[in-house]
């Protein structure tokens, strides 16, 4: 900064720490801007939008597209704002300079900061953000307008709404926002593709400068984008395909709006926006989360600190439509609080669904009958040791359900429950999984072979490898293989899970996961006993979280393992993505 701007008086830095807290209040909030009054003796000279959001702040590189012409960004990446002003008078205090948007000509709101990805209060649609591309006041050079006006430098804005106080006269200034526009926000809220948003630069009153009406930025989302936060459960979430190709994913609008959202994609996971969300459950905390689908509906089971919901999703259809909630929130049990709300659900051949979920200690298992009456919960090893958690259940065809779950102190067990309610006696099939909170998801979900009956157990040891065990349908367990040698993250994001997901297609194993270091996800495969393939990348140079996906098939009719991943959102929102694997 120039000498004419250093040694801001007292009084004008109180003036700058309450107007920075004026325009970072949640641009939720149904307000105008004070005033529709054009600021006095400050002129809006030229703006460009940038894409590159890691671009030098004065590199001439990145643009979006050409100066004072409207742009096309995408929803969930950042980019950067920069604008040329000018001043040809200045008041004591100084001047301050913020932004206001409008989505689709609604009212002007201001452009607070928030976190990306992860907000510390609120997720709001358009935000300033922090960027690593520059330090906060760093000295902008010219890079915009006629070269014949008078020049000095503006700064960099990083992490704060507002640009300092400052003075200078008749010279042109430059300052840079680091912005970024959601898909999803708190409310919840969805913004559809091609939704126009304006900015315009305003003075510390909220009043426009003259010069231009705003910056026009065209928004879409990238392909294979979902955005919105991954739920925390090591149980299945989908996708799910219906009789017509289109694809179900459970997830939420953002970490700090932790509701249920049905999303749908129509065109086998290019583009996804959510049905139905005027019936979103009322329950909200979305962790202790499990679902399956028989025919066209999905059945949910949500665990939350003392109580346990069940709630139903019918998939497009000539009854359903578009797709719609059917059961919100139905109560049906009220254990007291586990360490970490865990839960799975599973269906049998009759309708009938079968739920284990976390108690304070042990595990409950509850039975709804095929005309849809719960019954009533049973707790599961109550005279044995130890404590229980990570539960994870699969049907077999003949309706057997094999249950696997964590002990607190390392281990791991494995039984069946049978048709008639009886279960066989419960065999360990680890003792080094971890005793920690963070490693009691330890078990991969979990499938039938169709052919042999037999139940694929993957699951992750402390050393963080993972290992295949087969547990047949009369109860006898494999010896334990190792899977590949590389590390699989756990309790990303503090989400206490294994990152990794496990399907079968006609006799072949499909297992992805993420690996500890880089945090890729990878693939292996298996068509043979405790044999697997040589890992293999399938998406790279991301920071992983989640993982969970399923068999369904593309646009032409083949199978493909369709997965959705948090690509780094570090437990925030806007990271959620689908990806096809072909089979």
């Amino acid at each position: 900064m120039s000498q004419r701007r250093v040694g801001i008086p007292l009084f004008s830095c109180l003036i700058l720490i309450v107007l920075s807290l004026l325009v970072s209040a949640c641009d939720t909030a149904e307000r105008e801007s004070v005033t529709t009054a054009f600021a006095p003796d400050l002129q809006w000279l030229a703006f460009r939008v940038r894409s590159d959001a890691n671009a030098g702040l004065n590199a001439d590189a990145g643009w979006a597209a050409e100066e004072n012409a409207s742009a096309d960004i995408l929803y969930d990446q950042p980019f950067r704002f920069r604008v040329q002003v000018k001043a040809t008078m200045s008041p004591p205090e100084g001047h301050v300079l913020s932004l206001q948007y409008r989505q689709a000509g609604q009212s002007w709101l201001p452009v607070g900061f928030a976190k990306f990805p992860y907000p510390d209060f609120a997720t709001p649609v358009l935000s300033v953000i922090e960027t690593p591309a520059y330090p906060h006041g760093a000295e902008t050079e010219r890079l915009l307008g006629a070269i014949d006006i008078n020049w000095d430098d503006g700064a960099g804005i990083n992490a704060v709404a507002a640009t300092p106080v400052w003075r200078t006269v008749n010279d042109a200034l430059e300052w840079e926002w680091p912005l970024v526009i959601r898909r999803f926000s708190d409310g919840p809220t969805f913004a559809d593709n091609n939704t126009l948003f304006e900015l315009r630069v305003v003075d510390g009153f909220g009043r426009p400068l003259p010069g231009h009406a705003s910056a026009e930025l065209q928004l879409i989302a990238p392909a294979y984008h979902l955005g919105g936060t991954f739920v925390e459960t090591p149980a299945r979430l989908g996708p799910y395909q219906s009789d017509t190709g289109h694809l179900y994913f459970f997830m939420e609008p953002s970490e700090t709006d932790n509701r249920f959202m049905a999303v749908k994609s129509t065109d086998f996971g290019q583009s996804w926006r959510e049905v139905d969300g005027n019936n979103r459950p009322n329950i909200g905390d979305l962790e202790g989360v499990a679902s399956v689908k028989t025919g066209s509906t999905i059945h949910i089971i949500h665990q939350i600190s003392e109580e346990v919901f069940y709630h139903a999703f019918e998939m497009d259809g000539a009854e359903a439509g578009e797709g719609v909630w059917r059961v919100n929130s139905q109560s049906i049990a009220t254990p007291q609080e586990p360490p970490t709300q865990f839960a799975d659900l599973v269906a049998r051949s009759d309708g009938s669904l079968v739920t284990l979920y976390g108690g304070s200690a042990k595990l409950f298992l509850q039975v709804r009958s095929a005309a849809g009456a719960w019954g009533e919960p049973i707790e599961i090893d109550v005279d044995v040791a130890p404590d229980l958690s990570g539960p994870v259940l699969v049907t077999g065809p003949d309706d057997t359900v094999t249950m696997a779950y964590t002990g607190r102190d390392g281990s791991g067990f494995v039984r069946h429950l049978f048709p008639d309610g009886s279960l066989s006696a419960r065999q360990m099939f680890s003792s080094n999984l971890g005793s920690s909170d963070a490693e009691n998801g330890a078990i991969v979900p979990m499938v039938v072979l169709p052919e042999s009956g037999e139940t694929v157990l993957v699951y992750r040891e402390q050393s963080g490898l993972l290992y295949e065990r087969r547990f047949s349908r009369n109860a006898e367990l494999t010896q334990a293989v190792q899977i590949a040698p590389l590390a699989v993250v756990t309790n990303a994001i503090d989400s206490e899970q294994v990152g990794a997901d496990l399907i079968v297609h006609g006799s072949t194993l499909h297992l992805l996961f993420i690996e500890m270091q880089s945090r890729s996800i990878f693939h292996v495969y298996s068509t043979a006993p405790g044999v697997w393939s040589q890992p293999q990348a399938v998406v790279e140079g991301i920071q992983g979280g989640w993982v969970r996906g399923s068999v369904h098939l593309n646009a032409a009719g083949q199978p493909v393992y369709g997965f959705v991943f948090d690509a780094g959102s570090t437990g925030g929102s806007g990271f959620n993505r689908y990806f096809a694997l072909p089979l």
